[in-house]
């Protein structure tokens, strides 16, 4: 089992958000552990702004062209 299957709501929001597989690249809302744990799957950037429990990234599959 990975991380991510140890985490339902987390697999959850990373299906849903890549559902299709149409959309390569989104903006995710998401805290550390998050982010750490979708690193296997995606190349994650902290976007601009402020810190908190959670902080956006731009979320890009790995394997995706770089656009």
């Amino acid at each position: 089992m990975t991380k991510i299957e140890k985490n339902p709501p987390l697999e959850r929001v990373f299906s849903l958000a890549f559902h299709g597989g149409e959309l390569r690249r989104r903006e995710l809302r998401l805290t550390p552990e998050e982010a750490e744990t979708l690193r296997a799957w995606a190349v994650l950037t902290p976007m601009p702004g402020p810190e908190g429990e959670k902080r956006w990234y731009e979320v890009q599959l790995k394997g995706a062209p770089i656009a």
